[in-house]
């Protein structure tokens, strides 16, 4: 009777000191009130570029008819679906949009704090060493500074919900394995992130096999069974979360091959090569933020990255291996794809596993015992990210002056008639003009009589969305506005019998834009001031 009062009150206990604001959850906060600053520095300002539009132009479409254009993507559904009903709720105005990858990148840094506090746990007590709390909070701290992760914080994507996922996922996992009893919630937990990670990305993949393979080694292997019927006594839970997250991918899988097949056929990326790689690398640091590409100190880094992974591995801790084995698996098997196959290798798609690395290169500098050097590196790997955030900041800040697709569509908003004709250049600027556009009437692509290719966001587009060179000549317009990427060389052709009348260059972040006005020639005094 005793026994069991005096369980309950140290239970109560231990549960009352779980919530209590420590200090690395008041550091934590810190870091997250400086990740905020960061992401919302002009997150409303900027103008939506192609990757974003192209997903609110995706969120469109009815939910029948979402999973059909989906498949013409590269990537997995659960994201378009995710922004149509964010949508539905709070709007489609650029905040309302862009906090959809603000709030996730923000779980992400949570979710790798947690994943350190619960990797290195003492089992028996369930507390957390000092060590173990600081190399968490400079986990959190780096992925708050990085600034791969803050760019996709505030854009559009899936990146920024993958990262959250591939942290939580990992979180629930840990948890399921290292405590004793376990509970079958965070199996449940475990599985349904897993599956939509999957469903988020296709390198959610390679994080989720890492994990299902960590997890039956560590079943196996740290725990080391009598008989035959014990091991797989243990590796039930294991072996019904690894069948109902295949189990709930394979709908997907005929359209998973067909995007690879059309990755194979007409990706952007070049062949992979180190120069590639070390480009790869370079930008997926941030270091593109402040010096101009140098693909060797891509490659440099990688090798610390290797060597930081070898190190922490030799440790021969759970969590050790967790985390070796989460952040270094996608990166080779990025690496194989790339070569023996088309080449996907990209900075972006390596966020889900790069948080691990930061952990990795956190937990390893916990482990130094002169406390001057510890934190004298500490300070360095958070300063240095930290100048690379704030180089970001400034080039943000130069970005947001360019007046882009938002600034040449209020240009052409103030000037044209309703019912005018606006021809686009390609789906890809398509579906970023309408994005700025306050009334869609009359806004066209440019058809050539080809298909466009799924690099160009075909898969975001409706034929009658389209106009073909016989449609716009038996239109016999007046007058027709052309949007042009000048910088790309896609220029709309204007049929024979119009003339230039007037054009504005419109430079943006990522490419220079052209506005140009055509007219019948009987048209020609009916528009003064064109330009």
């Amino acid at each position: 009777m005793w026994e069991k009062l005096m369980q309950s009150e140290l239970t109560s206990n231990t549960d009352r000191t779980k919530y209590r604001l420590t200090p690395a959850v008041g550091m934590l906060l810190v870091v997250l009130l400086i990740a905020m600053i960061f992401r919302v520095h002009r997150i409303s300002d900027m103008s939506f570029w192609f990757d974003e539009s192209f997903c609110l132009k995706m969120a469109e479409f009815p939910i029948s008819d979402l999973w059909v254009h989906a498949k013409e993507d590269p990537h997995p559904p659960l994201f378009y679906f995710i922004l149509k009903y964010w949508m539905m709720l709070f709007g489609s105005s650029t905040l309302a949009t862009r906090l959809a990858s603000f709030i996730p990148g923000i779980l992400s840094i949570i979710g790798i704090f947690l994943v350190v506090k619960e990797a290195y746990r003492d089992p028996q007590t369930g507390n957390c060493s000092s060590s173990v709390n600081s190399a968490a909070v400079v986990a959190a701290a780096l992925v708050a500074l990085s600034p791969l992760h803050i760019l996709w914080s505030y854009q559009v994507r899936m990146y920024a919900a993958g990262t959250a996922l591939a942290a939580f996922s990992s979180w629930f996992l840990l948890k399921v394995l290292r405590r004793e009893p376990s509970r079958k919630r965070d199996w449940y937990f475990f599985t349904m992130t897993a599956i939509a990670l999957v469903y988020t990305h296709n390198f959610g993949l390679f994080v989720v096999t890492a994990q299902y393979l960590f997890a039956a080694g560590y079943l196996l292997l740290h725990h080391r069974a009598a008989s035959l019927l014990q091991a797989g006594s243990r590796l039930m839970p294991l072996l019904i979360s690894a069948t109902g997250t295949l189990l709930a991918w394979l709908p997907w899988l005929p359209s998973f091959l067909h995007q690879r097949q059309l990755v194979v056929e007409g990706f952007w990326t070049k062949p992979f090569s180190w120069q590639t790689a070390g480009a790869t690398l370079f930008d997926m640091f941030g270091f593109d933020q402040a010096m101009d590409m140098t693909p060797v100190i891509g490659l440099i880094a990688g090798q610390i990255m290797v060597l930081i992974l070898l190190l922490l591995a030799f440790g021969r801790r759970p969590g050790d291996y967790f985390l070796a084995l989460i952040a270094g698996f996608p990166f080779v098997a990025g690496i194989l794809v790339s070569i023996f196959s088309r080449n996907i290798f990209n900075d972006r798609y390596f966020m889900f596993n790069q948080i691990f690395l930061f952990a990795a290169l956190a937990v390893l500098i916990s482990r130094i015992s002169l406390k001057p050097i510890q934190f004298c590196l500490y300070g360095i790997c958070i300063a240095g990210t930290g100048f690379l955030a704030y180089e970001q900041w400034l080039n943000r800040e130069a970005d947001f002056k360019l007046p882009a697709i938002q600034g040449a569509m209020a240009s052409i908003e103030e000037r044209r008639k309703p019912g005018e004709l606006l021809l686009v250049c390609d789906p890809a600027i398509y579906v970023s003009v309408i994005a700025h556009a306050r009334e869609r009437g009359d806004i066209f692509t440019f058809h050539p009589g080809e298909d466009y290719p799924f690099t160009h966001g075909a898969a975001a587009m409706r034929e009658d969305e389209y106009l073909r060179s016989q449609e716009i000549a038996q239109r016999r317009d007046p007058w027709i506005w052309a949007f042009d990427a000048d910088s790309y060389r896609w220029r709309v052709p204007v049929p024979p019998g119009y003339r230039l009348v007037g054009e504005n260059s419109f430079p943006g972040f990522r490419a220079k834009y052209a506005v140009r006005l055509y007219s019948r020639a009987t048209e020609v005094t009916a528009k003064p001031n064109s330009n």
